[in-house]
């Protein structure tokens, strides 16, 4: 018996996280499984009927799924798994249900039109509404009826906020297979074997054009890959069985299948190989390399196509049996239209075909091409071959037009019906699915203009959304690039008419708010997107333009951050840096003494209002908002190495120092304790040295600390001459006190790091010496260190450029779990602080910050960004610090330091002047600790 699980989640990807933070198992999942499932949201699974590699028409949404809640057209909310619910609607929308109930009566009285129906869906099928429920169900049941057709109904029956599946089982022995073929026959043939056999849970087709893309990982696994002749293809299979036994008796039959088909193996059509040549993996690193190409395989096809044109997918549906006959027939229209870079691959068990193409709509000429295209292709799919012109993908306005085409005119009638039961006035996503237009899909389209580098490969798939701290506040990654083109393209009219111009100008307004000021810059957009567009990087050369007065058009782009004298005035605080950060803390306490004599009630109305009158200049104050910082200088100076009768001074005259350099960011250095807050004792520098200290090293502060910053608060706001200043001056410090990279540099605020790194380091010896606080501790500290847990239930928040370094998220949890009873992370992907930006856009934190939901006994957090632990404390309730704090605290010397230290390995600089890895430059050293400024 299936499982029932309310998915709660906006997506699948989020709950997998949920159980892998948790170390939970996976027993049951959804049935579809699309190959954006990592950033799919459930409502548009539901509302396109999307499947994927595996599910199927068996486990699909219509199939699988149990209840939902919909919002229809006049407001009423149905929930068909309440019964008072379902009770209430049908007294208040009993024409509805009549309406609905007639519709079966009629379809299923009809036996021609419902033997058609069933045979379309034994195969793929999303073009037009879901006839099948109308066949499916009994008549005198509308409420399943209904929830039925709103599955695949794209927005345009009703708004589907809540969804309930049946769950499917989870197989965990699984094995995968790419065999490569001649041909594209070849590989459709042995599809057929396949099928035939049932041992595949998955076939997925690949043609050259798509091959040509692998990259090194991929070519390594499959043999005769890199020597793949053009009009080869592959398949890449999986296995799953309940048991190793079962696993490997389906794996013989699946070969058993492969070589009965009569086929050749390899990419050449000159010395074949035997099906031996392409084993089954059962390794998850070898197979996750599989089907990260395949998953990743569309948005790496449109993200290679040509500037300027879009790309486009289409996904049609024939039975398996014929695929190959129609592949080549569409790949025959292709070439005859004139389209050259185009790819088909897609889900071969079940005769799906996505075909990837990139399509220009910038002349006449372009766009009757794709309307022969379209036309030709509904000829072949539906005519010929009997198939679906959409599988999964949703019929949307592409298909409107052709619907009766494939249904027939006795269907289409049923399909306008159900329409007007639902949306009577056509208000719901009008055009869509039902459109009496016949050449609705030559209409308002879309141009891609070129409007920078950095942009101009996005697809628009929409990946980078889930991670857009901004998409419930204004506009997403992807909508910024698509309002940044067309205000390019409104820029670049050469007679532009009275509307056009208004609509630039309304646009440019627009986009100082919601492209610019709202953009945190955080670059966690490029981590899901699969060509690798960085919005961040965007925004701030948009903001450099303005600032440096390089682009007008710019600057009206980002007027926030514009102004004539805004580069000098960023250089002019960048070589008066040490002013900056010696005068912000007695601002902070002076603010904080306010804060004690008033109250945060008062600071934060007086500063709100500041901030709204400033145009968001002057920062909105929260209670979180920390006192001055001490002076770094303050008794925390030793004298030098050499100096210091310990064990890490003789390593240090030996030339094989176990010390370790340490900047405290200006963030660090300026900002102290919130008020409130008494388990922030100290600052960053001094629990570091301690805890540096309880491990035998000794902590090295470059000299001329109060005058070092790493850039980033000039970088965010487009003052890339300034950044750059103060980046060049942060490196030379570190360089001199590191002995150009022979010891470890630590910088104490994750995002500094990143900044130095993304500068683009001259200095090679420095580019693997750099370390944010949790990895240097995970690698250097803890394993000479004894661990207690100290506290019981804890916060954790991981910066989001700490997310983007692989793995660094798993050691932050491990290292806190060494120091407590219950870690929790919080969650999110970025707090949206984005250094002082949450603080002049507080609602940007707020919109970022609204998912977090800790335990109730949870007493701290941590992190390693200041600036973040501000925003996540305001937005949690509870005071967030640096995880050095915890570590300090949760640490002792190990009784045996002096043993542990002993066992290392010693290795320094060796004698042809290469650096050796860090692992083994830091070795020698006693117990002694202390901080000494060079």
């Amino acid at each position: 018996m299936p499982i029932t699980h309310t998915c709660t989640l906006t997506t699948w990807h989020a709950f997998l996280c949920s159980c892998s933070r948790n170390k939970l198992p996976i027993s049951h999942r959804i049935g579809p499984d699309p190959a954006s499932i990592d950033a799919a949201m459930i409502g548009g699974i539901v509302a396109n009927n999307a499947s994927g590699m595996c599910c199927g028409v068996a486990q699909n949404t219509y199939h699988t799924m149990a209840d939902m809640k919909i919002i229809l057209a006049d407001g009423t909310v149905l929930d068909t798994a309440d019964e008072e619910s379902r009770k209430s609607f049908m007294r208040t929308h009993a024409s509805v249900a009549n309406a609905v109930s007639d519709l079966a009566r009629e379809v299923q009285a009809d036996q021609q039109l419902t033997a058609r129906i069933k045979a379309k869906y034994k195969i793929k099928n999303t073009v037009g509404y879901s006839l099948n429920a109308l066949v499916d169900f009994p008549p005198d049941d509308p409420i399943t009826i209904i929830k039925h057709l709103m599955v695949g109904s794209e927005g345009t029956l009703g708004f589907i906020s809540n969804v309930t599946y049946n769950t499917v089982r989870e197989v965990h022995h699984k094995a995968s297979a790419f065999v490569l073929f001649p041909d594209i026959n070849s590989a459709c043939d042995s599809v057929q074997k396949l099928k035939a056999t049932q041992v595949a849970s998955a076939v997925e087709l690949v043609d050259y054009n798509s091959l040509r893309l692998a990259q090194a990982p991929f070519v390594a696994l499959v043999a005769e890959l890199a020597q793949a002749q053009e009009g080869a293809a592959g398949l890449l299979i999986e296995v799953k069985g309940e048991t190793r036994e079962e696993l490997q008796e389906r794996i013989q039959t699946a070969q058993r299948a492969l070589t009965s088909a009569g086929v050749q193996f390899d990419g050449q059509r000159k010395v074949p190989l035997g099906i031996e040549s392409y084993p089954f993996r059962f390794s998850p690193e070898e197979t996750k390399v599989f089907w990260d190409f395949r998953k990743g395989l569309i948005p790496i096809i449109g993200g290679s196509r040509s500037v300027g044109t879009s790309m486009m997918i289409e996904d049609v549906v024939c039975p398996v049996e014929h695929l190959a006959d129609m592949t080549q027939d569409l790949i025959q229209l292709f070439t005859d239209c004139g389209y050259k870079d185009f790819s088909a691959v897609g889900h071969a068990l079940e005769g799906n075909l996505h075909l990837v193409f990139a399509q220009g709509f910038r002349t006449p000429e372009e766009v009757a091409t794709f309307g022969k295209l379209l036309s030709g292709m509904a000829d072949i799919v539906v005519h010929k071959y009997n198939g679906s012109l959409k599988g999964e993908h949703g019929t949307g306005r592409n298909m409107a037009p052709f619907v009766e085409l494939e249904w027939g005119s006795r269907a289409m009638s049923y399909m306008r019906r159900i329409k007007h039961v639902f949306d009577p006035h056509n208000l719901l996503n009008p055009g869509v699915i039902i459109n009496e237009d016949p050449a609705a899909h030559l209409q308002f389209l879309k141009p891609s203009p070129p409007a920078s580098s950095l942009i101009d490969n996005c697809m628009e798939c929409g990946y980078c959304e889930a991670f857009c701290l901004s998409r419930d506040l204004t506009i997403t990654p992807r909508q910024r690039i698509q309002t940044y083109r067309e205000i390019t393209r409104l820029r670049g009219l050469p007679s532009p008419s009275k509307e056009q111009k208004e609509r630039l100008t309304r646009m440019e307004d627009v986009w100082q708010y919601d492209g610019d000021s709202t953009c945190a810059v955080d670059g966690m957009c490029a981590v899901r997107c699969p060509v690798n567009i960085n919005t961040g990087e965007f925004t701030k050369q948009l903001r450099t333009a303005a600032v440096d007065g390089l682009d007008p058009a710019a600057g009206a782009a980002s007027a926030s951050t514009s102004s004539r004298w805004g580069s000098k005035l960023a250089i002019n605080g960048a070589n008066h840096f040490k002013m900056i950060n010696n005068g912000v803390p007695y601002l902070l306490n002076t603010v904080d003494f306010f804060h004690g004599l008033l109250g945060p009630r008062v600071l934060e109305v007086v500063s709100g209002t500041m901030n709204k009158w400033s145009n968001h200049i002057v920062p909105q104050w929260n209670k979180y908002i920390p006192k001055g910082g001490q002076s770094v200088k303050s008794g925390l100076s030793l004298a030098p190495a050499a100096a210091l009768p310990t064990e890490a001074a003789k390593a240090t005259q030996s030339g094989i120092p176990r010390q370790v350099v340490f900047l405290p960011t200006c963030v660090n250095r300026m900002m102290g304790a919130a008020r409130g807050d008494a388990n922030y004792s100290g600052s960053t520098l001094e629990v570091f040295t301690n805890i540096a200290h309880k491990a035998g090293y000794q902590v090295i502060v470059p000299e001329g600390i109060s005058g070092l910053c790493c850039g980033m608060m000039f970088d965010s706001r487009g003052a890339k001459k300034a950044a750059g200043m103060k980046t060049a001056e942060a490196i030379t410090a570190l360089s001199l006190a590191s002995q150009m990279g022979k010891l470890p540099i630590v910088i104490d605020n994750s995002p500094c790091l990143a900044q130095l790194k993304s500068a683009g380091l001259n200095q090679k010896e420095l580019k693997f010496s750099l370390y944010e606080p949790v990895a240097f501790t995970s690698l250097f500290l803890a394993p000479v260190l004894d661990f207690q847990r100290v506290k019981g239930s804890v916060a954790l928040h991981v910066p989001c450029t700490s997310k983007q370094v692989p793995g660094l998220s798993e050691k932050f949890v491990e290292l806190a779990q060494k120091c407590a009873e219950t870690v929790t992370p919080t969650g999110i992907p970025c707090c949206g602080m984005a250094g002082d930006r949450g603080l002049r856009f507080p609602e940007l934190t707020a919109s970022a910050c609204q998912h977090i939901d800790l335990p109730k006994d949870t007493t701290d957090g941590y992190s390693t960004s200041r600036t973040c632990e501000i925003g996540v404390s305001n937005a949690a309730g509870l005071y967030f610090r640096s995880i050095l704090f915890l570590i300090d605290e949760a640490t002792r010397p190990r009784k045996d330091l002096k043993g542990q230290l002993g066992e290392l390995p010693q290795q320094g600089v060796g004698q042809d002047g290469k650096r050796p890895p860090l692992t083994s430059i830091h070795e020698q050293g006693g117990p002694a600790g202390g901080t000494t400024h060079v």
